[in-house]
């Protein structure tokens, strides 16, 4: 009896050892997410408005419909990424309102020369609260506008086929090395440049911080990868801006969580997102360059449905498989016909 006591006893204590060495452990990988600065917006917006999702740290994803604009926000203002469509300026100077009081606009950063990156910066930079006023491009707004020089050469008419942006639109603040680095509402922040992605003018924003990466249009989960040959995009600088995202991402647990990556269009992501959609561009690239080697015409790869595995997921009427392959296809043959030949 005495025995059967002892075992039940050791029994008890090894349970209470084993779930207090777990919850430790736990404790330990999943420590407990800070309290938000600022009141949590309602989950599901009205129609046509915008909806707020805190991320973590100081950024705040804002969805537009189907494109999302990221939002920094703390005791130096507001840093957003990206101004989305001109139409959704009034609605988004109002939620930053309602959400973050009068703190004002200081900076927007360009992520491309697209019109969901820079279509709000005028109205934005001039209702930007106590700092707004003047406009963009030299009209002496204190707020400043960040894109890379390439953007700037093309929304100014300096770049040959672009139309030129009115002067209140363009950038304030352009850079040309790989980075450029500035420091706002108490966290570094890395603002790199993604030569030949989407355009040769792409960049992405790290927040050091509070490890989110704003990924602009060079990572969707909406859409196949967007290759814009007219403005210097590539299959391979696509691939390589998924790679650089992937060296920055560090996941929280079981490759999940961690460092969260907003994509211009689609949901909010991790590194394992991010590795599965460099993984199929991975295939779908090397699928169609075996055809470009057979000498296969692009009729023949369409009808070949190269991306056919993926179009469930990734088949959009903004960037369709078919222009997808057509894009991929070109750019490979272009690069085949440029390559050095070995005498």
């Amino acid at each position: 009896m005495k025995a059967a006591r002892r075992v039940a006893a050791r029994l008890t204590l090894l349970m209470v050892l084993v779930c207090g060495t777990t919850l430790a452990f736990a404790q330990h990988q999943l420590p407990p997410r800070p309290p938000e600065r600022f009141p949590v917006a309602p989950v599901t917006p009205a129609a046509g408005e915008i909806g707020v999702l805190p991320v973590q740290g100081n950024i705040y994803l804002f969805n537009l419909g189907d494109t999302n604009i990221v939002v920094s926000a703390g005791d130096d203002g507001i840093l957003l990424v990206d101004a989305g469509p001109a139409e959704w300026s009034d609605r988004i100077l109002r939620t930053l309102r309602d959400r973050f009081g009068n703190r004002p606009i200081r900076i927007i950063v360009n992520t491309s020369v697209a019109p969901e990156s820079n279509g709000g910066n005028a109205a934005l930079s001039k209702g930007g609260g106590p700092a707004g006023g003047g406009g963009g491009g030299g009209g002496g707004n204190a707020v400043r506008i960040i894109a890379h020089e390439n953007t700037l050469n093309k929304m100014n008419g300096a770049t040959a086929g672009e139309k030129e942006f009115p002067l209140e639109m363009l950038p304030t603040s352009t850079f040309f090395t790989k980075k450029k680095e500035i420091y706002f509402n108490g966290e570094a922040i890395e603002i790199l440049h993604a030569p030949s992605a989407h355009t040769d003018g792409d960049i992405m924003v790290f927040f050091r911080g509070s490890d989110v990466i704003a990924a602009g249009d060079v990572y969707s989960t909406a859409h196949y990868p967007i290759i814009d040959a007219k403005r210097g995009g590539t299959t391979q600088g696509h691939l390589d801006a998924l790679n650089r995202i992937l060296d920055i991402t560090v996941p929280r647990f079981n490759q999940q969580g961690g460092t969260m990556v907003i994509p211009q269009h689609g949901r909010l992501s991790n590194e394992s997102d991010v590795d599965d959609y460099r993984n199929w561009m991975t295939i779908s690239k090397n699928f169609i360059q075996e055809m470009v080697d057979k000498g296969m015409t692009l009729e023949q790869v369409k009808a070949a449905k190269p991306t056919l595995d993926f179009d469930g997921v990734f088949n959009s009427k903004k960037w369709t498989p078919t222009q997808f392959v057509e894009a991929v296809y070109n750019d490979l043959k272009a690069a085949a016909k440029n390559a050095p030949r070995s005498n």
